[in-house]
């Protein structure tokens, strides 16, 4: 069973959550609900053709003002996966993002991924639970 506030304790600003999602499966609820308990605005983004712009916009702001910041359907948008692995490499030994920042990547299962963003991450998988209703309300 996928647990959220597991990887979120062993997260820091530094280090990317990589959500590794099973067709079916969708961690936004939980990752939301807990937001909320921690008291953390969440934002969320689809990444896709023509939201590199807002990525970054989003990107810069939610590290400077401590928000989580969630980037959906990673593995979705290859061409600016070079982009992504440049601002994961901005987190590491820089004073100027706010330790509270925590950055979601979520993404089904792709080779694409580079591998300095999946061995700087935090892994999490997120498995079908089984529950046709839930996957219902996921899809």
């Amino acid at each position: 069973m996928f647990n959220f506030e597991e990887g979120y304790k062993n997260s820091t600003k530094e280090n990317p959550i990589l959500l590794i999602t099973a067709p079916g499966s969708d961690p936004v609820n939980e990752v939301k609900t807990f937001a909320y308990k921690e008291g953390k605005e969440l934002r969320m983004l689809s990444l896709g053709q023509g939201q590199d712009k807002n990525a970054i916009t989003n990107f810069n702001r939610c590290s400077e003002e401590g928000f989580w910041l969630m980037f959906q359907n990673t593995h979705l948008y290859l061409s600016w996966l070079e982009e992504l692995e440049s601002l994961v490499a901005k987190l590491v030994d820089n004073n100027e993002i706010n330790s509270e920042f925590r950055l979601l990547l979520v993404t089904a299962e792709s080779t694409a991924l580079p591998s300095s963003i999946i061995q700087n991450s935090i892994k999490m998988t997120v498995e079908n639970t089984g529950d046709i209703k839930q996957m219902l309300l996921n899809s």
